[in-house]
């Protein structure tokens, strides 16, 4: 009997998801929703829609013969949704930080989410500063930005990439390298994070907090989440 009930729990740890909480910050209009929908669907979508509140995203990332399900938030970058922000980079094993690489007061924002995160958080996650756009890189006009936005990450010790949500630059990268190295670094921080995460687990849920029309108001009503 006692065998039988050692074979079953082998198989349950072996069935248990492993999930990874990952959330995006930045100031609007840095690319953040284009680089998850790059990401997820490989698509660059010209003209998108500001995010209002927050976007809840599912994928997934194979490594070392295990399946890891990456929670992800794509959090809005408009200022009246500061106070809100916190219930998504709360109990997060990563945290990506973007930028605009022509827009440098968006690079300012990035050191206001380190001091936020440091001041909400008990453990800290893993944080990703990301020079996005690219490909609109001059190296005249944009080499000063690029190295106070390595030096910001080097002096947090933080993951620094480049990429472009518009040639796909990166964006592979960023994400499943970054899952990659939290795994290998901080396997314990993902189990705690395992307990503490409870969403639905439908590949296709999509929820935009803050939104009025009655699609988006379903969309929520159905959904399972906590922080």
């Amino acid at each position: 009997m006692s065998s039988t009930n050692s074979s079953m729990s082998s198989d349950e740890e072996e069935k248990k998801e492993i999930v990874i909480k990952i959330v995006m910050l930045g100031q609007c209009g840095t690319g953040k929703s284009s680089l998850v929908i790059r990401f997820i669907k490989n698509e660059f979508l010209e003209d998108i829609k500001t995010t209002v509140g927050a976007n809840f995203f599912l994928s997934s990332v194979n490594f070392d013969e295990k399946t890891y399900s990456i929670r992800l938030w794509d959090t809005s970058g408009q200022e009246k949704f500061n106070s809100l922000t916190p219930l998504y980079y709360r109990n997060s094993n990563i945290a990506i930080l973007v930028y605009d690489i022509k827009n440098i007061s968006s690079l300012e924002k990035v050191k206001f989410w380190i001091k936020e995160i440091k001041n909400h958080v008990r453990v800290m996650p893993l944080i990703v500063i990301v020079s996005n756009k690219m490909d609109e890189y001059n190296k005249e006009l944009d080499f000063d930005t690029l190295v106070k936005a390595q030096e910001i990450a080097n002096k947090i010790g933080a993951e620094f990439v480049q990429t472009s949500a518009k040639t796909g630059e990166g964006v592979n990268d960023l994400f499943t390298k970054i899952t990659q190295k939290l795994v290998l670094e901080r396997s314990s921080q993902i189990c705690q994070t395992i307990d503490q995460t409870i969403f639905d687990t439908s590949p296709s849920q999509q929820i935009e907090i803050g939104s009025t029309n009655e699609t988006d108001q379903n969309e929520k009503s159905t959904s399972k989440c906590c922080f």
